[in-house]
């Protein structure tokens, strides 16, 4: 989730897809994710609750007070949230994304700001009845943030224990590496974002970065595969002269497939790289077989 892109429940874009066996279909957890962006959330209303599980409100940031708010109406949000959970889909405060996390270290650096603004958390929380907190913050891991983000999360884990709420993270293997197994170990579930791969000269989700992806969260952060949630782009993106990924370019899934039928499948539309159904099905094949979880689908506006 870079500056320019966030991902949202909506008309062309993506988190990921699992799938398992109806064998393991009793004991596998099921999650459908997506992102709600405050700032164009009328598709709401035209989603199918029933296809999911999750609904991320991208996103909820502090002020100068370190109190939570989002763009969406107060009477609107908990309009979204009460349909929501009508249809048995729990609601998560997304707490930073791309661009929105310059603020937080401010307000944990020292055990006293943490409490103060856990305790802002706790209360958006429950004035608006979500039924947990969804951590993406996306710093480069030089920022100090990271020197406190254990113990943030530690925090975290007990407040919403006590109040029956989950905890996720959305994270990249760049946002990662100063995150500890043990401080994974306190999410319920991590959404991985494999895509926006700046280092590929073909494709900024590939299914290989997909692969590569779950195999690091797997093997080097510790995390079990049912916790493992694979985010994949129903967006493209293109590239400059020189083969540089070009981050102010975009297309999503719907304007390529309007552009011909052919473009269903394919993964290249006018220079824009993407994954289309083809490639769209062999990740929900491999993220099945490694993470035993169903589908998420995280849908992007630019």
């Amino acid at each position: 989730m870079k500056a320019h892109r966030i991902i949202a429940i909506a008309s062309a874009t993506a988190l990921a897809v699992p799938t398992y066996s109806s064998a393991a279909e009793s004991e596998a957890p099921h999650r459908i994710v997506g992102y709600l962006p405050d700032w164009n959330y009328q598709p709401f209303s035209e989603l199918a609750l029933d296809e999911l599980t999750h609904i991320n409100i991208a996103f909820c940031n502090p002020d100068e007070n370190g109190r939570l708010f989002c763009y969406i109406p107060d009477d609107k949000l908990k309009s979204i949230v009460s349909e929501a959970h009508s249809h048995d889909v729990d609601v998560f405060a997304a707490l930073g994304g791309g661009g929105g996390c310059d603020g937080y270290l401010q307000h944990i650096d020292t055990p006293e700001e943490r409490a103060e603004f856990n305790a802002n958390i706790m209360d958006y929380c429950e004035t608006y009845d979500f039924d947990g907190i969804d951590l993406d913050i996306e710093l480069g891991s030089n920022h100090q943030i990271w020197n406190y983000y254990g113990d943030w999360c530690t925090e975290l884990r007990a407040l919403c224990d006590e109040r029956d709420m989950e905890m996720s993270t959305a994270t990249a293997q760049w946002v990662a590496q100063k995150v500890t197994p043990e401080t994974f170990a306190l999410f319920d579930f991590v959404n991985v974002m494999a895509y926006d791969n700046d280092l590929d000269k073909q494709s900024h989700a590939s299914y290989e970065y997909s692969v590569e992806c779950l195999n690091y969260f797997s093997a080097r952060k510790q995390i079990p595969k049912d916790k493992l949630v694979l985010g994949v782009p129903f967006y493209g993106r293109g590239y400059t002269s020189d083969g540089a990924l070009d981050w102010n370019s975009y297309m999503s899934f719907a304007d390529a497939v309007s552009k011909g039928d052919e473009y269903y499948s394919a993964d290249v539309c006018e220079g824009i790289a993407y994954n289309g159904a083809v490639t769209m099905a062999k990740k929900a094949v491999y993220a099945g077989a490694r993470t035993a979880l169903t589908r998420t689908f995280d849908r992007t506006l630019p």
